[in-house]
């Protein structure tokens, strides 16, 4: 073989990659699996992606996108990998570039400040017949503790037992027990709920008279029973008090806020019990 023939095929051998590259798929799009991401909470990490595609939606390998936040008070973002670490409350564009060809494809994306997501009461029996129903207490907190007027998602685990609705109402359908569940996202809390189908005779709270300083508080044993004389533990009360601006209750805890006289009372079904508080 001649220098002048090994040369032409040691040409050959180089240009056969780009020839097969201009001959094969060519990137026309950054696909991205969404175009708008919500993440709830602060420090949180998430993973934005995305492909390049051809003109007929099929990835195309080899290619790596660069990514770039419009915000990094809100949002920071990994340039090669996409891993999104939440900063602040706020809006930011998440953009994904190709240089070659020049690509780009942006996601918007929102973050909520949103610690933690209480249902309260955290465990209850829901007592009576069938159709009997209870409202629970949604609290959404920020993660400075501030309460979030948000909307939940409320699904119950057993809707055989016991169905909620959009606004966290409670509704007994069988003896038995389920799960109520209020999501924000994916932040999300929960309550255990079991269902029996007795009457409550007697309902009584202890103690009777409460003394208490401003800002003091004290939980109230709250007993019902049915005909037969049997104990409902955990059994679902609405609490009262005859003056907020002396004493509140929430889930049995009274708290002091003034002085003066307030009564606390708690009602199940058709039975009630009362507590008598004075604050100094």
């Amino acid at each position: 073989m001649s220098r002048h023939t090994r040369l032409l095929s040691g040409a050959a051998l180089l240009l056969a990659p780009l020839l097969l590259a201009s001959c094969g798929p060519k990137a026309s799009e950054i696909r991205l699996k969404e175009k708008k991401l919500t993440v709830y909470g602060l420090g949180r990490t998430v993973s934005v992606g995305g492909d390049v595609v051809d003109s007929k939606g099929e990835i195309v390998p080899g290619f790596m996108v660069a990514w770039e936040s419009s915000d990094r008070k809100v949002a920071t973002i990994d340039a090669q990998t996409g891993s999104v670490k939440t900063v602040a409350a706020g809006k930011a564009t998440l953009t994904a570039r190709l240089a070659t060809p020049p690509l780009e494809a942006r996601v918007a994306l929102e973050v909520v400040d949103l610690s933690s997501v209480n249902v309260s009461p955290q465990r209850m029996t829901l007592a009576g017949p069938v159709g009997t129903s209870f409202p629970l207490v949604l609290e959404a907190k920020a993660s400075t503790g501030a309460l979030v007027p948000m909307a939940a998602k409320w699904v119950s685990s057993n809707p055989k037992v016991a169905t909620v609705d959009a606004s966290g109402v409670v509704t007994s359908v069988a003896e038995g027990k389920t799960t109520v569940k209020a999501a924000i996202g994916d932040v999300s809390g929960a309550t255990d709920v079991v269902v029996v189908l007795r009457s409550i005779e007697t309902l009584e709270a202890t103690p009777l008279n409460i003394p208490l300083k401003i800002g003091e508080g004290l939980d109230v044993t709250l007993v019902a029973r049915d005909a037969q004389g049997a104990p409902i533990p955990d059994v679902a009360a609405t609490w009262t008090s005859s003056d907020p601006t002396v004493a509140t209750c929430s889930g049995g805890r009274v708290v002091g806020i003034g002085p003066g006289s307030a009564t606390v009372r708690a009602v199940c079904g058709a039975k009630s019990a009362e507590v008598a508080v004075i604050v100094f």
